[in-house]
């Protein structure tokens, strides 16, 4: 994987907003005092855009702060899909698994450093499951062996993953040195996160750090919804 980053000083207080025209074609948001912004481009060896890619910053030096305790995420079952196809969340999150179809599934984990399994009745939910191990995680429906997902749980709450056109904005990122990674489900090692080397940066005051990123591969697609068979009421 190829990296290239670029840094933006701060602006005037008066200026609210920060823009990256030159790297994304895109505005970004105010960021808060004393906080940074990482903007992270990837792309796949043939310079496509790549979507599911997680960008997480973990702090050099010190520990990242704690999940909030009540801190909540939701992987459901629509259209016989899971949705979303790539999650990321901190350590010390809920993950809950409502089930939206007219129709049961069998979540299980093939891969992962937690491991689980849920009959998931139709139109009903499961209890969550609280994710305090970092990794990657593998889903899949027993049932429809087409059904997979991916949840990477990281330490740290300066994490994103980007959009269809390959672009992730993770804001609020306190003053400092950050290593940040990149990974993506198709960089799987099973039960490992699988990220790249780490890029380290600095973040100051209300600055804005771009990385540019190029994958050595080009990513599967991810599965498709898929319309309930005529026989589930």
């Amino acid at each position: 994987m190829r990296f290239t980053t670029k840094h933006f000083p701060a602006q005037p207080k008066a200026l609210r907003r920060l823009a990256v025209v030159a790297a994304l074609g895109a505005a970004l948001v105010a960021t808060a005092a004393q906080a940074g912004t990482l903007v992270a481009q990837i792309k796949d060896k043939n310079g496509a855009p790549v979507p599911n890619a997680v960008v997480y910053a973990m702090p050099v030096g010190g520990p990242a702060p704690a999940a909030a305790a009540n801190a909540t995420a939701t992987v459901e079952q629509s259209f016989f899909k899971f949705e979303p196809f790539v999650s990321v969340v901190q350590t010390g999150t809920r993950m809950r698994f409502p089930n939206r179809d007219r129709g049961e599934h069998h979540i299980k984990v093939l891969s992962g450093p937690s491991v689980f399994e849920h009959k998931v009745y139709t139109r009903k939910e499961p209890d969550p499951v609280l994710l305090d191990k970092t990794g990657q995680i593998t889903l899949q429906c027993l049932i429809h062996d087409w059904m997979n997902a991916h949840i990477y749980v990281v330490d740290s709450p300066y994490f994103g993953k980007t959009t269809k056109a390959g672009s992730a904005v993770v804001e609020n990122v306190p003053a400092g040195e950050y290593d940040v990674f990149v990974t993506h489900p198709s960089m799987l090692v099973p039960g490992q996160i699988s990220p790249s080397m780490p890029r380290r940066v600095k973040f100051d005051a209300s600055n804005v750090q771009v990385l540019e990123a190029r994958l050595e591969l080009v990513p599967k697609a991810e599965p498709s919804r898929r319309t309930p068979p005529a026989h589930y009421e």
